[in-house]
C-alpha cells in the first residue's frame, strides 16, 4: 500500500480527510474571538466557562482556550481541546444554530472523560439557553 492514509480514505472517516478539515467549517475564526470575550455573555461550570453572542450566521461555531497557567504540559492543552472540540462536535445537532461559542477549560477538564464533558457542555448550554427546541436532554 502506498500513498497517503488520507488520500485512501484510511485515516478520519468515510470522507477521507483528517479531523481538523472535517471542522474546519465550524471553527470560529481568531478575529472573532475578541468580540465574543469583550461583549459575549458567560456561564460556568466546574470544567469549563462558556461565552457567547449571537453570530447572524445560520451555523454555531466554536472556539477553544486551554492556556499554559492552567495546564502546564502542551500534551495536556491538546487533550482538553480535543475534548472540547469533540463534545460540540456531538452535540452540535441540538444547538440553536447562529452563536459563536468560546470554551475555555478550568483544571478539572484534565481529569474528565469525553462523557462527562459532554454533560458539562449540555448543562452550560442550558443555562445560556443554547439548546435547539425538543433538546433538554441535559
Amino acid at each position: 500500500m502506498s500513498g497517503n492514509a488520507y488520500a485512501n480514505g484510511h485515516a478520519g472517516g468515510n470522507d477521507g480527510l483528517p479531523p481538523f478539515f472535517r471542522f474546519a467549517p465550524y471553527r470560529l475564526p481568531s478575529a472573532r474571538y475578541a468580540v465574543v470575550f469583550e461583549r459575549g455573555d458567560s456561564k460556568a461550570c466546574g470544567s469549563m466557562v462558556l461565552k457567547w453572542i449571537p453570530n447572524g450566521l445560520d451555523k454555531t461555531c466554536l472556539g477553544v482556550v486551554s492556556t499554559k497557567k492552567v495546564f502546564r504540559l502542551a500534551v495536556t492543552r491538546s487533550r482538553v481541546r480535543r475534548l472540547m472540540r469533540e463534545a460540540f462536535r456531538l452535540e452540535r445537532p441540538g444547538l440553536k444554530p447562529g452563536f459563536d461559542l468560546v470554551l475555555m477549560g478550568r483544571s478539572r477538564l484534565a481529569g474528565q472523560d469525553c462523557n462527562q464533558t459532554r454533560r458539562d457542555l449540555l448543562w452550560l448550554c442550558r443555562k445560556a439557553g443554547l439548546l435547539a427546541e425538543g433538546n433538554d436532554h441535559a
